[in-house]
């Protein structure tokens, strides 16, 4: 494209932009939008009905004159096929009996276009039509016209006898009567009909969006004083807005757990942030006011400690929060019996030995769709509780197996420590949760191991659960189910 081709379109894009902007800026647009939703739809609903009302009208009085006109169309062309029969019966005859049926008079024209017999009220010497109009009426023509006294109007159809015409006029003041009344009518009645419409939907539409109003007040009242014990009111219509209030307190109550939740989760973390941060304080003041005589490789070693604890509870934290942000879980085929081996090749020296159970079918490879990463933290965090609280040794076991008919995974890790009790094993799934709290944190527990794995086994579409060490021995034993399909997302 040519510099000057590239500039006329530039000019055409602004200008086709300016014309939007000046319509977007118009006065009835911008005066519409600063109407109530009330006065809206209250102009709305009355402008659709005058125009229903006004074409209403309009085909009511085309569709009365039309099958008014139709009724003395046929009793006219009754009446000239009477005449035209007596005319061929009887050539010479002149007087025309009276009409009835609405027919006004009747003329017989010979073809040159002469009365030749007509009825009392008709003219004897001249055609109610011209030559010209007679010609087209002998084709079928009707015509509207003045009556010759110029009272009225008159409706004239032909009927051919022979070489001779029947001219039958029938009056057209009652059609036109009944046109006037009824348009009279209709510019008296429908003003009247539109207004009450209006009025009638200005309330309809006052007493709807007052359910509307409410909810707006109670949103108001939530904002400023919040949503503790405070929720929308519900109107008792079982309408659309009765669903909408149920729908949104629904919601409310999620926002309201949601934040809860959340205050007591930075609550817990920050008491737990705060224990090491404490602790760290307190020998750093003591190793200070000792000054040269401090034992500095004691205080690094006990620093250490509690460096190790905020950096397992940091850790522990960022993967709660990954956890709750992510909305899709990464999959990927895993093998998880070679993750279990690496897993476990990196307990050598724990305080207790850790081995792995070989299943009695054959061992075979083990793969399922899945986070690498989620699934190695599920199986470190389980093999960690253990390890911290075990006696003497720590069991882990990967079987395959089926459940309701689906393939599925189960890894069990048991040891041999106290156990918990039943009433506890499913509150230690709950976040900074401890059953001895002060035997965790010296053990460096951080609370969030349990509930960590529960999120990421959940997010794979098993379970887990604790469980007595099996053979009544004590001890404790973590179950985990994963299915080896991935879960079915629901539409």
């Amino acid at each position: 494209m040519t510099a000057g081709g590239a500039a006329r379109r530039a000019g055409a894009v602004r200008k086709v932009g300016a014309l939007r902007r000046g319509l977007r800026r118009s006065w009835p647009a911008r005066w519409w939008a600063r109407q109530s939703l009330r006065a809206r739809l209250t102009l709305l609903s009355t402008a659709l009905f005058t125009f229903a009302v006004a074409t209403g009208a309009i085909l009511l009085l085309v569709l009365q004159r039309y099958a008014l006109t139709r009724v003395l169309d046929s009793s006219a062309q009754r009446t000239a096929s009477d005449i035209a029969r007596q005319i061929e019966e009887h050539p010479s005859l002149r007087n025309l009996p009276p009409t009835s049926g609405g027919v006004s008079s009747v003329q017989v024209v010979d073809a040159a276009g002469r009365v030749i017999a007509w009825t009392p009220s008709a003219d004897h010497l001249t055609p109610v039509l011209d030559p010209e109009q007679l010609r087209e009426a002998r084709a079928g023509q009707r015509f509207d016209i003045t009556n010759q006294a110029g009272s009225g109007r008159l409706r004239v159809l032909a009927k051919r006898a022979g070489t001779k015409t029947v001219l039958v006029a029938t009056d057209l003041s009652r059609v036109d009567d009944s046109q006037r009344i009824l348009t009279r009518a209709a510019l008296i009645g429908s003003p009247f009909a539109v207004l009450l419409m209006g009025l009638a939907t200005y309330i309809v539409v006052a007493l709807t969006l007052r359910s509307v109003a409410a909810l707006r007040h109670g949103a108001a009242d939530i904002t400023a004083a919040g949503l503790a014990d405070q929720r929308l009111p519900v109107p008792d219509a079982r309408d659309e807005i009765h669903r909408l209030a149920v729908t949104l307190n629904a919601m409310l109550d999620r926002i309201d757990s949601a934040t809860a939740r959340q205050r007591t989760f930075v609550g817990d973390a920050a008491h737990e942030l705060r224990s090491p941060l404490a602790s760290l304080r307190v020998q750093l003041e003591v190793a200070q006011r000792l000054g040269p005589e401090t034992d500095w490789n004691a205080i690094v070693d006990d620093v250490m400690v509690d460096v190790d604890r905020l950096d397992r509870l940091v850790g522990d934290l960022l993967a709660l929060a990954r956890m709750d942000e992510a909305r899709e879980l990464r999959r990927e085929p895993v093998r998880v019996d070679e993750l279990l081996d690496r897993v476990v090749s990196g307990y050598a020296h724990a305080r207790v030995p850790v081995t792995v159970t070989e299943p009695s079918e054959p061992s075979r490879e083990i793969v399922l769709q899945g986070d690498p990463d989620g699934l190695h933290r599920v199986i470190v965090n389980l093999v960690d509780n253990a390890v911290r609280y075990a006696r003497s040794e720590v069991r882990v076991e990967l079987r395959r197996g089926r459940l309701a008919g689906r393939p599925i995974v189960r890894l069990t890790v048991t040891d041999d420590g106290p156990g918990i009790a039943p009433a506890e094993r499913e509150r230690v799934f709950d976040r900074f949760y401890r059953i001895e709290e002060s035997r965790a944190r010296e053990s460096g527990g951080t609370g969030l191991g349990l509930p960590i794995v529960r999120d990421l086994v959940r997010a794979h579409g098993g379970s887990v659960r604790l469980t007595d060490r099996p053979g009544g021995q004590p001890g404790l034993q973590a179950l985990v189910v994963l299915p080896l399909e991935p879960p079915t997302t629901p539409a």
